[in-house]
């Protein structure tokens, strides 16, 4: 059994460094691939336990009897929507009902390592702002007995051998209330497996598990990290070749233009006039929560600098926006910020456009120039 139980440990620690490793999907929608450090959190609380065993006076205790208490601290990771692992350290006081060899009252320590199952985002879709999460979990650890002063049963013994100690079997309910981004307050319920010789009973009984009910409350932080998973949406690619066709199609314009006679011998000489390009608007579009320029968006950047180029008197205007769906209106106009930013250093940083002849303005999303919503993931240039 010892053995089985190692096994189990070792394969959900495995599971929880492969799950860094593979892209995030849930009920079919793929999420970004987000850093190592990200959707970390800490957790403090605290509770009651009630400690259980087969003896004919336990049924019969009052509740109040049996009430301990404990603490714990946890750090885990949610590796996608729906996934996640934790290691708890805890810690407690038991109150025994039935005539155990460790007396009325004992100490102990352990923890636990556990999988987490998201089971609101699995059954409901993952919504970021959803305010109760409901997530079983299961998972293996480890208690070590002490007494009612905290030192070792077996004063004669060595650390381990001889001691009250198991590896325990853990089941159990949690449920976080969402405070904030990066603060939760959680209520979780829980119910573990352990040897009955944890006690001390073990050679007088005829049963072999005992098992030990568990409530805590506490808090939950976010470590600094992402704490939100972001679906990985594919652009409108209808809207950017629609584009695309009609810069091209100015393009040939020019090029015919380019091909026309420079003089006409049959026609009197007229004075020269004057005439400049006629630019039209360019765009780039960017993906949800990106200001990242994708490969398919720089030839916007690069007609807009080969305007500039042809032009050198003219000026462009860069204005940026998001769309209403991404995140609040602050952190929305910081995201259109660095949109506008990103475009204009591109201009000057790859095609050596000169920045004095750039200006950039954001908007968030107080401002919508497309119906559709995606469609506002996008900075758009302006001749001025």
């Amino acid at each position: 059994m010892k053995k089985f139980s190692l096994l189990l440990i070792a394969a959900l620690f495995a599971f929880g460094m492969n799950a860094q490793e593979v892209q995030n999907v849930s009920n079919g929608t793929v999420y970004l691939k987000d850093k190592a450090s990200d959707h970390w959190y800490i957790g403090l609380g605290g509770g009651t336990n009630i400690y259980t065993t087969k003896a004919e006076n336990d049924a019969d205790a009052s509740f109040g009897d049996r009430l301990g208490w404990m603490g714990q601290i946890e750090i885990g990771r949610w590796n996608s929507p729906v996934w996640g692992t934790r290691l708890v350290i805890d810690g407690g006081h038991i109150k025994h009902v039935a005539n155990v060899p460790v007396g009325a009252e004992q100490n102990w320590l352990g923890g636990h390592l556990d999988i987490m199952w998201s089971l609101t985002d699995a059954l409901g879709g993952y919504k970021p702002g959803r305010v109760w999460n409901l997530a079983p979990y299961a998972g293996v650890g480890y208690m070590y007995g002490l007494d009612a002063d905290w030192k070792k049963p077996n004063p004669d013994g060595d650390l381990f051998k001889n001691q009250n100690q198991s590896l325990t079997y853990n089941l159990g309910l949690i449920n976080n209330f969402r405070l904030s981004r990066s603060v939760s307050l959680f209520l979780e319920l829980g119910w573990r497996v352990l040897q009955e010789t944890f006690d001390g009973s073990g050679i007088q009984g005829d049963f072999e598990y005992d098992g030990m009910f568990t409530g805590t409350a506490g808090l939950k932080f976010g470590l600094g990290g992402k704490q939100e998973f972001t679906p990985a949406e594919l652009m409108d690619y209808n809207l950017i070749n629609d584009l695309n066709s009609q810069i091209n199609r100015l393009r040939a314009e020019n090029e015919n233009l380019r091909k026309r006679p420079e003089s006409c011998p049959d026609c009197p000489e007229v004075a020269p006039a004057v005439t400049e390009s006629v630019y039209v608007p360019n765009v780039v579009f960017f993906r949800i929560n990106s200001y990242k320029i994708d490969k398919g968006q720089q030839v916007s950047v690069y007609n807009t600098a080969e305007y500039m180029k042809a032009n050198p008197n003219a000026t462009v205007k860069i204005v940026a926006y998001a769309d209403r769906q991404t995140g609040t209106p602050a952190y929305n106009l910081a995201l259109s910020e660095k949109r506008a930013k990103a475009v204009a250093n591109a201009l000057t940083n790859e095609y050596g456009i000169d920045s004095s002849r750039i200006s950039i303005d954001w908007k968030g999303d107080t401002e919508q120039p497309y119906a559709e919503n995606d469609w506002n993931r996008v900075a758009i240039f302006f001749a001025e």
